[in-house]
């Protein structure tokens, strides 16, 4: 059923809904349970060194941020040898690869052969986009026939995109993930069209929401499933929930698995006694005690009176196989030996420019140069020049060394 405003009194206004399928009416919030369920990571990488390659796709500035600001201290801090952007390129100038080297296998396992046993991680983002919509909702008063108008300002900002891992030990593409997230937030009011939130603020949630898919590719990750508690007085199961609710999840199990057997031997109701096993069920599984959980929620079906029970098992089931598939990884993961490290690897940026040649001296001007030391002179500039193309040195550093030798003509 649709939300009526309803006026009360003098200038008091109420709305209720009415769910024309729910079991039954509560007043106040619904009572709930949490259980995580554990996922393996979809790329097994089963190297403890990765490079991110050059970014892909129409949206540069997104795939950069993603980068930088979020995944590369995201791998940095689950343990991995992350080699830095600005080193594998140098490795690529100096060994003559191009930027998309890695889209070759052949040449992509050369890079492996400097790199040692490691893995590529190449993002493309190919969709970057924002709207501002303005809307509206017409609420009709049903004692009067005034209409309430709400005006809403909504801003969307999508962002789309691929995940592709690179083998540097074969040069094989080990697989390919999409993600994707469209966000939204919303300003209300009935005085007329409200700003609308920024876009900044919405696509800051968009990159955190993409930022979380992809660490789950890697990683394991936790999911948490919310699920319905029948915290009723029988058997005392809304104490048993009050003891969950302030944080005691252990204390709750305890005393369930009391009223169980108290409820049991009162001779309950099939009703009261299948939400009694559903909810020690429930408690069982949060306690990652699958075996127990199982044999509750079969119980609890039985006895016919706990209609969620279906949902729960299968979400325990998860929970169980999750856990044993993140147990496995693990179990591989810590036979993985860390990286050799290397030896080759150049300089990093910041202090690269002082392997430069040193700069002529400036205290007394250079004789005017012909013939081969001329030839000298255009051989360094082009040194020079492939200094700067290498990042090895600034473009200060290349506009003072090139002004110093220019001037010794």
């Amino acid at each position: 059923m649709n939300i009526k405003w309803i006026s009360v009194g003098a200038g008091i206004t109420l709305a209720f809904s009415v769910n024309m399928h729910a079991q039954f009416f509560s007043w106040g919030s619904p009572k709930t349970a949490t259980v995580s369920v554990s996922q393996a990571p979809q790329f097994e990488l089963m190297v403890k060194r990765v490079a991110f390659g050059q970014p892909e796709g129409s949206c540069q500035t997104e795939a950069n941020e993603l980068i930088d600001r979020m995944l590369l201290p995201d791998f940095q801090q689950n343990g991995m040898d992350v080699i830095e952007r600005q080193a594998l390129r140098q490795i690529l100038a100096e060994n003559n690869f191009s930027n998309s080297a890695y889209s070759d296998p052949a040449t992509a396992a050369k890079l492996g052969q400097i790199l040692g046993p490691s893995a590529l991680i190449i993002v493309s983002v190919d969709t970057c986009n924002s709207r501002q919509i303005p809307l509206f909702n017409n609420q009709k008063n049903i004692f009067n026939g005034s209409v309430v108008t709400t005006y809403i300002s909504k801003t969307r900002y999508s962002l789309e995109g691929s995940i592709r891992v690179v083998n540097l030990t074969t040069g094989q593409i080990l697989g390919s993930h999409n993600f994707q997230s469209t966000q939204n937030k919303s300003n209300q009011s009935v005085q007329g069209q409200p700003e609308f939130p920024s876009v900044d603020e919405v696509r800051d949630a968009a990159m955190e929401d993409v930022r979380s898919q992809v660490n789950s590719m890697f990683f394991p990750s936790l999911t948490s499933v919310t699920l319905p508690f029948y915290a009723d007085n029988d058997c005392g199961l809304k104490q048993v929930y009050q003891i969950y609710k302030n944080g005691d999840a252990a204390g709750a199990l305890r005393l369930m698995d009391t009223r169980l057997t108290q409820c049991n031997s009162d001779k309950h109701n099939a009703k009261t006694l299948a939400r009694a096993y559903y909810d020690d069920g429930l408690l069982h599984c949060i306690a990652q005690d699958y075996t127990g959980a199982r044999s509750l929620f079969n119980s609890a079906m039985d006895s016919n009176g706990a209609n969620a029970v279906g949902n729960a098992a299968g979400t325990c089931q998860n929970a169980q196989a999750g856990a044993a598939a993140v147990k496995a990884y693990q179990a591989r993961w810590a036979k993985v030996e860390a990286p050799p490290p290397l030896q080759n690897l150049p300089p990093a940026a910041a202090t690269a420019s002082t392997s430069a040649p040193p700069a002529p001296a400036a205290t007394a001007p250079a004789a005017p140069l012909t013939g081969a030391p001329q030839e000298s002179l255009v051989q360094r500039l082009k040194e020079l020049q492939s200094l700067y193309k290498s990042g090895l040195i600034s473009k200060q550093e290349y506009d003072a060394k090139r002004a110093q030798l220019l001037k010794s003509l």
